[in-house]
């Protein structure tokens, strides 16, 4: 995650990461959780109904790893 958002960083304009997780994937939420992405439940979605898919969001400008 923190070579995504250091890649991210370095292209103007960029100022967010998103990314979809499994709903069933708890270990995988505290990962995302730790620096700091925070649920966009707004944006949830599913490729195929059987799949649900969580959503996160990370602000680029407030990273602290």
């Amino acid at each position: 995650m923190r070579a995504c958002a250091e890649r991210a960083l370095a292209i103007e304009g960029v100022n967010r990461l998103l990314l979809s997780t499994r709903a069933r994937s708890p270990a995988a939420h505290r990962i995302h959780e730790r620096p700091g992405f925070v649920r966009t439940p707004e944006r949830d979605w599913s490729p195929v109904p059987t799949v649900p898919l969580l959503t996160y969001a990370l602000e680029l400008r407030v990273l602290d790893w």
